[in-house]
């Protein structure tokens, strides 16, 4: 890992990163939901990215408890 990289996991803590990985999956489903209608990406895709974010988020409580 870099310098930089590390110096910027090392700033948040685990909970204000699982914080962020939860904010950032509502707004995907908010947004893709919306892009998905539109055309821009297949319902699948849109699931997937929003699963992701989600699958960060439970990742992140996970480690932080171990």
């Amino acid at each position: 890992m870099s310098d930089t990289l590390q110096a910027a996991s090392s700033r948040f803590t685990v909970r204000q990163l699982v914080d962020e990985a939860q904010r950032e999956a509502f707004m995907r489903r908010r947004y893709l939901e919306k892009s998905g209608a539109a055309g821009r990406m297949s319902r699948a895709e849109a699931d997937r990215r929003i699963d992701l974010m989600e699958a960060i988020a439970t990742r992140l409580l996970k480690t932080a408890l171990v």
